[in-house]
């Protein structure tokens, strides 16, 4: 009778444990369906060493996870990109462009993986990439003989941000809208 008892006891106690066992925790990526995240930055790599700003918004759509530990999301994103530029020096020779776009972007994150020691600084790093179709719009020349161009086309756009707070990230992009490829260093705030 008493072991009956001792055994009845253990397996209530290992069933019970398995119960209420934590399950396995899955991986969480830092931009998580529902975000909305709104990004600017200065832009870099255009003519003469000029500035542009850029800028843009997306919403994370959905989340799908590849063999069980390697977190995607999916979202829609538009961005743009603004630059102007005067020869100066008593020149009226000026660079104007516009260009942006509507993308569907891929983002891989690397929080919650077990990744070796020494690289946990990667834990706060989302990448993605984006497709989409957008345009672009350049003006150039003097006065009285200016020129300008519109096109529609396929746009991509790619990028890294380190997540410094949930909600705030530091930012760099590359995109190509047209007839340049821009790039942006800046700030994301998620909201």
């Amino acid at each position: 009778m008493k072991k009956g008892l001792v055994l009845i006891l253990m397996l209530a106690v290992l069933a019970g444990g398995s119960l209420w066992a934590e399950q396995p925790k899955s991986p969480e990526p830092l931009m998580a369906p529902g975000d909305l995240a709104l990004s600017v930055g200065l832009g870099y790599g255009f003519f003469w060493g000029a500035v542009d700003v850029s800028g843009g918004a997306e919403f994370i759509l959905g989340k799908f996870v590849i063999a069980d530990f390697l977190p995607l999301t999916y979202g829609a994103a538009v961005k743009a990109s603004y630059y102007s530029w005067n020869a100066g020096f008593g020149s009226d020779y000026t660079d104007t462009y516009l260009g942006g776009g509507a993308f569907a972007t891929l983002h891989l994150g690397f929080k919650d993986l077990d990744l070796p020691s020494g690289f946990y600084y990667l834990n706060n790093v989302d990448t993605y990439i984006g497709l989409g179709a957008g345009f672009f719009s350049y003006t150039y020349g003097w006065t009285g003989s200016r020129t300008t161009e519109f096109r529609i086309g396929l746009r991509t756009t790619g990028g890294a941000s380190y997540f410094f707070t949930p909600n705030f990230a530091l930012t760099t992009e590359y995109g190509y809208y047209g007839y340049y490829n821009t790039g942006l260093i800046g700030i994301l705030f998620k909201l």
